[in-house]
């Protein structure tokens, strides 16, 4: 259950980001728009959605990865610091062990 606090956090503050607009420049530098920005915090928290609903949660974590895939592939793409790529690496690798977790359970 910590786990998947931490990870909801996480989520949410990525997601209040892009939604108040606070990580628009990035999303410009990397030649996204802003729509894009705000369909993916809107994505974030439909993921989130799912990742708590019961019977939901393998689909829920599925779209929380892929979430984290594609900021990787923009991260090494674009040559962002390695403290960015590392925090969301680790953050992809919390959301594979609580996968691991719910469906061991």
């Amino acid at each position: 259950m910590i786990l998947k606090l931490l990870i909801s956090l996480i989520f949410v503050g990525a997601a209040v980001q892009k939604l108040n607009g606070k990580v628009g420049p990035n999303w410009e530098r990397w030649g996204y728009s802003r729509k894009a920005m705000y369909a993916t915090g809107i994505a974030e928290l439909a993921a989130l959605a799912l990742f708590w609903w019961p019977g939901l949660q393998l689909a829920g974590t599925a779209a929380l990865g892929l979430v984290l895939l594609g900021a990787l592939a923009t991260l090494g793409k674009h040559r962002e610091g390695l403290s960015h790529i590392a925090f969301t690496a680790l953050t992809l690798l919390l959301v594979l062990v609580q996968s691991y977790l719910s469906t061991a359970a």
